[in-house]
């Protein structure tokens, strides 16, 4: 049980960064294709998900 969680782990470390190098590419997309004002609330929500993401993971850690 504990390998299967060790392999979980690592496909989310591994998604992450590829979620984090798409969300580079899209956030300078978006810097240029939207006005200001809708730019900050799709940087809000982006940020709002980081939280919840990070807070998915402090969970999955304190059930191993």
């Amino acid at each position: 049980m504990s390998t299967l969680l060790s392999s979980e782990s690592q496909v989310i470390t591994a998604s992450s960064s590829t979620a984090l190098d798409k969300a580079e590419l899209n956030r300078k997309h978006i810097t240029r294709c939207y006005q200001a004002d809708q730019q900050v609330k799709y940087l809000h929500l982006e940020a709002e998900i980081d939280v919840l993401i990070q807070q998915l993971q402090v969970l999955k850690k304190a059930k191993q």
